[in-house]
Formats: structure tokens, sequence, C-alpha cells
């Protein structure tokens, strides 16, 4: 709950003009939201009506009855809020559409406090249909993550920080995951074969967005900036986005060997892999794309 109260403590979420196409609007219509609990996760419908997954207290449910009561408007500012920053900072609309339209754009969203960046939310995004939302909850679609901050729009750098210490973090959980969950031969090929070169591929991921953050400006634009300028923004996002690839190579090939071997470990190597292939798109659609078209003069 920590999450949502934070949120609703909030007076408005200010957001500029922008439409819709209507795929967008589609999912705005049907996009549920999920918090968690102290012991379980909370789903919001789009009508605003909740459903918990497991154990409650009184305490949480009228907290949450309050908020949904009191903060109506808010919460659909939320909602438009997400989709905004999905369609501006992220590739995962578009990558996971035909997924989305299959369960009749049907999104959930759990928000989780992300705690290297405060006043910031990773987002989780699952797909499932409408029919499988309670019976077979676990069995949704896992779409990726993405990052929203509930005070600013903007994204410093495009948000390559929050990229940078998310993938930290996903590769700490999958290491500590094979060294409780993994047989004897799966510590030793994910020991061998994938952890220290993602590891040392993470590392050279990390260096150059540091490097990138201190000589590179915050925020660039067509407008009223040097060419040359967008040129080097542009050349450094591209080298980030090849060591990305490297490191997702990687992943897919020993993630192919586990699901052949039918693997519990397999399902997180996925996961990662899918991560690092949604921000790899990332960054080639939404940065180098839009950077090149200014460069190249390209306008709609």
């Amino acid at each position: 709950m920590d999450s949502l109260t934070a949120i609703a403590e909030r007076n408005e979420l200010h957001l500029p003009a922008f439409g819709l196409d209507r795929f967008q609007e589609e999912i705005l219509k049907r996009l549920h939201l999920e918090f968690f609990f102290a012991k379980c996760r909370v789903l919001i419908s789009p009508h605003l009506r909740y459903s918990a997954t497991g154990e409650t207290n009184r305490e949480e449910e009228d907290r949450l009855k309050s908020i949904l009561d009191e903060k109506q408007e808010l919460i659909e500012q939320l909602k438009r809020y997400l989709v905004y920053n999905l369609s501006l900072y992220s590739g995962l609309l578009e990558a996971n559409s035909y997924n989305i339209a299959l369960n009749n754009y049907l999104l959930i969203s759990r928000f989780v406090d992300f705690g290297a960046h405060p006043g910031v939310y990773e987002v989780k995004l699952y797909t499932l249909s409408q029919e499988d939302l309670i019976a077979h909850y676990s069995d949704k679609i896992y779409l990726g993550r993405d990052f929203i901050s509930d005070t600013r729009l903007d994204r410093d750098h495009f948000g390559i920080a929050f990229i940078r210490d998310s993938l930290a973090q996903q590769f700490s959980k999958l290491r500590d995951r094979v060294e409780r969950l993994g047989s004897d031969a799966e510590r030793d090929l994910l020991g061998r074969e994938l952890l220290p070169d993602l590891e040392e591929s993470l590392q050279d991921f990390a260096a150059e967005v540091g490097a990138l953050m201190g000589s590179c400006p915050a925020h660039v634009s067509a407008d009223g900036r040097d060419k040359e300028e967008l040129r080097e923004v542009n050349t450094r996002f591209r080298e980030m986005k090849h060591t990305l690839a490297e490191a997702e190579t990687s992943l897919r090939e020993v993630e192919q060997k586990l699901i052949a071997e039918s693997s519990d470990v397999a399902r997180y190597v996925t996961k990662f892999r899918q991560d690092i292939t949604n921000d790899v798109d990332y960054i080639m659609v939404k940065v180098n794309g839009r950077i090149s078209d200014a460069v190249n003069g390209i306008r709609l």
C-alpha cells in the first residue's frame, strides 16, 4: 500500500495535452492497477473495484476503500499518466501489441517502489484474458518494466540511469535464485557460461552510462541544438545498445539450453533476457530513432 498511499497524497498529476490512437485508447479503458498489501497484492479494476490475491487486514482494506472513494479523479489521472509515459519512454506497448490485443487490450500495471530513485516507481506490465483474471491470475504474461516518477514527466538522459540500476538489481536477484533454486549442474552451467560474462557486460554498460551522464546534456532537442552534439549523443546510445545486445545473446543461448532441459531456473533467465531485449528496443526506436530523424531533418 505504500506506493498507492504516496501517490494518493498528491493533489493531481500534471500532464500535457496528448492524443491517443485507437490501440492506446483501448488499453486505457481496460487498464488494471496493482499494488502490494502486506501479505498479498491488490488489483484495481478499470471501474475502481478491487480484488486481493491473498490474505488482507481491515486497516489495509479500509485505507484502500478510502482512496478509491476520495481519489477517483487522481486514479484516472494516474492511468493516463502511465499510458503517456509508456508511449513516450518505452517500446513496451508496441513490442507487445499482439499479446495485448489478443487479450482484448487488458493490461495489468504493478507499481513497486524503486528504491534507488526516491519518488520513482518501477512498473511491471502483464497481460491476461479477462476470463482468467481471477481464477488463473498466476498465468498472466510478463511483458516488461518501465519507470515513472510522480513528480516529473521528463527523464534525464532518456531515463538510462533507471535502466542501469534496474538491470543491476535484476542481475543480483538472478544470481541469488540460481544459487537457491538451481541444481548442481545448473549452477555449474550458469556460473561457467552466463553469470561472469553477463556481469562483465553490465559493468561495461554501467560505465558507458556514467560516461554519457558525465559529458552529455541531460536533455537533447532538435530545436536549437548543434547537430554534432546530437550525433555524439546518438553514438553513445548506440554503443550502449550494442553492449546490451551482447548480453542478450548470451542470455538467449543459455536460456535455450535450460528450456530444453525443463529447468526451473529457465523462467528467471527468460524474464531477464526479455528485460534486456526491451531495453535494446527502447534505445533503438525511442532514442536512436528519434535523434536520427532530427539529425536527418525527417518530419512527419
